[in-house]
C-alpha cells in the first residue's frame, strides 16, 4: 500500500519505532511470558527485544528454502558488489545445483534510498537469530533446506504450506451472504466450465505490470482460445486498461473470458476443479498456493526472487514453462517497454494446456506435490512434528533459563 519505493525506508523506520512499545507489553505478560519471539526478518530490531528478555527470537521468512538460501550465499560472499553489469551471468557458487542468474534477477539488487543501512542490518540480526521458519514444507526442497541448516548453522523449521486453510467451494456456501460477490460469481462462472480447460492469470499485490504489457497479455490470452479468469489491479493503469478492455475486447472473450478487477478469492480460484493452469508473478505465497492446488504454472517472474521461484518450478520441480522474461519489470516504474509479446503468451498458454504427453506430465508432477503438502500437515507429517518440536524446543528453553 504504500505508494512509492522512495517511502519504503520511512515505513520500516516507523516500525523499528515500536521496539520500546512491544518491550513494554512483552514485560507486562507475567502470568504467561513469551517463551520466543517470532518476527519477520524485515523487523531485525526485534532481535534486541529478545536478547534483553533473555529468549530466542526465530526469523520468519515468507520466502522458500531455495531462495533464502541463495540470498545467504549471496549477502555472505558480498556476490553484487563484485559485479557491475546488470546483464551478466552471475554463477551462485557453493549452491548444492547449478544456478545462474543476471545482476538484476537475484535477490538484494532492489534499490531505494537507505537499503544499504537496512539491509546490513538485517544480514547482521539474520547471523545472530535462533532459527529459521519458513512457509514451505520438506519434502518440497529437502536438498535446499538441508543446504541452508548446514550452511547456516541453524535450525530451519519448515511448517507450511499456510495456505492449505483454504477458501474452498464449502466455505464460501456456509458464509452464505457473508461471501462476496467476486466469490459468488467466480464459482458460478467456473462451475459452467469443463474441468481443467481455464487458465487462471494473477500476478500478485505488488506487480506493477505496465498498461502496454497488460494489452499484449489480454491479446495472447484472447489468441490462445482458451478459456481464463484474469485479474487487473485497479491502480493508476486503471483508466488507460479498461479503454482498452472497453474497446470489444471484453465482448470478443465474454463467453470464454472472466476479468476481476482489484482482490480477487485466488485459493478459492485455484482449488476449484475447472482451473488447469496458473499464470503467476512467482511471488513465493502465490507459488505455494499454486504449488498446493496441484496445477502446473506458466511462470513470469517480475523483480527480486521471483526469478528464483521461477527457477525451482521450471528447473527443479518441473512443474511449469516459462513464458521467457528476461528483463525486471522494476517496481513502482510504470513507464518500461512491453518484454513479452503476445506471441509467447500464446505459445506457452498452449504448453501448458494443450493434450499431449509433455502438458500430462507437468499436470501430473503438479498433482504429486498437491498430494505431499497435504500430507505434511496432516497428523504425524513433517510440517505438523515440525510444529510441535518447535513449540516443546522452546518452552524446553524458557524453563532452562527460568
Amino acid at each position: 500500500m504504500i505508494p512509492a519505493k522512495d517511502l519504503l525506508l520511512n515505513f520500516m523506520l516507523a516500525c523499528a519505532a515500536l521496539r520500546e512499545t512491544l518491550k513494554a507489553h512483552l514485560r507486562e505478560q507475567r502470568h504467561s511470558p513469551p517463551s520466543c519471539i517470532i518476527s519477520d526478518y524485515f523487523h531485525w530490531w526485534t532481535g534486541d527485544i529478545a536478547r534483553e528478555l533473555g529468549i530466542p527470537r526465530l526469523s520468519f521468512s515468507g520466502f522458500s528454502g531455495f531462495s533464502s538460501l541463495v540470498s545467504y550465499i549471496i549477502n555472505r560472499d558480498k556476490v553484487l558488489e563484485q559485479v557491475a553489469d546488470e546483464n551478466k551471468l552471475i554463477t551462485i557458487q557453493g549452491f548444492p545445483t547449478p544456478l545462474e542468474l543476471t545482476r538484476h534477477q537475484c535477490p538484494g539488487s532492489l534499490s531505494f534510498p537507505g537499503v544499504e543501512e537496512i539491509r546490513d542490518k538485517i544480514y547482521e540480526e539474520e547471523l545472530r537469530c535462533d532459527g529459521e521458519v519458513i512457509n514451505s514444507f520438506r519434502e518440497l526442497e529437502t536438498l535446499y533446506i538441508e543446504s541452508f541448516e548446514q550452511m547456516t548453522r541453524r535450525k530451519v523449521w519448515t511448517v507450511g504450506p499456510m495456505c492449505l486453510c483454504h477458501r474452498d467451494r464449502n466455505t464460501v456456501a456456509a458464509r452464505g451472504n457473508k461471501a462476496s460477490m467476486d466469490e459468488a460469481q467466480c464459482l458460478k462462472w467456473l462451475d459452467s466450465m469443463k474441468p481443467g480447460s481455464v487458465i487462471f492469470v494473477s500476478f500478485g499485490s505488488l506487480a506493477a505490470t505496465t498498461p502496454q504489457q497488460l494489452v499484449e497479455l489480454g491479446l495472447g490470452l484472447e489468441a490462445s482460445k482458451k478459456p481464463f479468469i484474469w485479474v487487473i489491479k485497479a491502480g493508476p493503469k486503471s483508466p488507460e486498461v479498461e479503454e482498452w478492455l472497453a474497446d470489444g475486447f471484453e465482448g470478443r472473450v465474454k463467453d470464454r473470458g472472466m476479468i476481476i478487477r482489484g482482490w480477487a478469492p485466488q485459493v478459492m480460484i485455484l482449488w476449484h476443479q475447472a482451473i488447469g493452469g496458473f499464470m503467476t508473478h512467482c511471488g513465493w505465497n502465490s507459488t505455494i498456493e499454486g504449488i498446493c492446488a496441484g496445477v502446473p504454472m506458466i511462470t513470469w517472474p517480475h523483480f527480486q526472487e521471483q526469478f528464483l521461484n521461477e527457477n525451482m518450478v521450471v528447473d527443479v520441480l518441473k512443474t511449469g514453462v516459462p513464458v521467457g522474461v528476461k528483463g525486471i519489470t522494476e517496481w513502482g516504474n510504470e513507464q518500461q517497454e512491453v518484454m513479452v509479446t503476445r506471441d509467447a503468451v500464446e505459445t506457452a498458454v498452449h504448453t501448458l494446456m494443450d493434450e499431449g504427453e509433455a502438458a500430462e506430465v507437468l499436470r501430473m508432477r503438479a498433482k504429486d506435490y498437491a498430494i505431499k503438502a497435504r500430507k505434511a500437515l496432516d497428523e504425524e507429517g513433517s510440517s505438523y512434528d515440525n510444529i510441535k518440536l518447535l513449540i516443546q524446543e522452546m518452552g524446553n528453553k524458557t524453563d532452562a533459563s527460568g
